[in-house]
Order: structure tokens, then sequence, then C-alpha cells
């Protein structure tokens, strides 16, 4: 048997590594537009994290600035919405939305003078037409 993930998920860019570098101050990230594909994924990665913690805010929508953003209800996660603290140096932590609307966003929210570096990365899955498209390395 063939096992191909490659071409059916889609993986764009949410929070990238530089500026993922928050000091005292929430990383808003990119808006991701889910339409035509049928699962979601976000794949936190913490580099260093100096002093503070971290915590995960997700928002979602059906207007493609957000405008119309509200939190996404603990009920469509799968998974616990992630937290990082001083001692969770490069870890990667996961949390899945079960979508009920198109668009997602993902913020990193700092506490306690928080210092550290993380990259974020939004797994689209379950794509209505196959194969996914070959996709540039940018969301």
């Amino acid at each position: 048997m063939e096992f191909d993930l490659h071409s059916k998920i889609k993986v764009a860019s949410v929070i990238t590594p530089t500026a993922g570098a928050a000091a005292g101050a929430s990383v808003v990230g990119s808006i991701i537009d889910t339409l035509g594909f049928e699962s979601f994924e976000y794949a936190i990665h913490s580099g260093t994290i100096t002093t503070g913690s971290f915590s995960v805010t997700l928002e979602e929508g059906n207007v493609s600035n957000l405008s119309d953003a509200t939190a996404v209800p603990a009920a469509n996660l799968l998974g616990a919405s992630p937290t990082f603290v001083v001692t969770d140096d490069n870890q990667v932590r996961r949390v899945g939305i079960i979508g009920k609307k198109r668009y997602q966003r993902l913020t990193l929210v700092g506490a306690s003078t928080p210092v550290g570096a993380f990259a974020v990365v939004a797994v689209l899955g379950n794509p209505v037409v196959l194969p996914v498209p070959a996709q540039a390395t940018t969301s």
C-alpha cells in the first residue's frame, strides 16, 4: 500500500520564526482561508522561552478580514488550547479545529513580561479536490 500525505494537505505559514519573538506583546498570526479543505490543525513550535508564559487565542469568521471574528468554542477544539512556560523550550504542540467558519486566525498571547521565539504553521487536510496543487512555502 502506498501512503501519500504530500498531495492531500496544504501547509500555510501563520507566524514566522522571526515574527514569533514576543516581548510583552501579542503576535497575531495570518488569517487562513480553509475553503476546499475539511480538516484544519495548527502546529506551534517554541524556540527558547526566556521569561513569562504564552497562551493561544483562536478566532474564526466568515469575512476574509475577520471583521466578524469570534472565539472558537472549546467544543470545536481537538485537543486543549496550548500554553507554554519558560521550561517549554523547543517543543511542538498542536490543536485542531472542527471548522464551522471559513477563516481562522491564531494569536500568541504573552504574559508576565514574556520573551520567547515561536513558529506556527496551519495544516489543512481532507481536500475536496485531489491532488492539492504544488504550493510556495508561504501562506
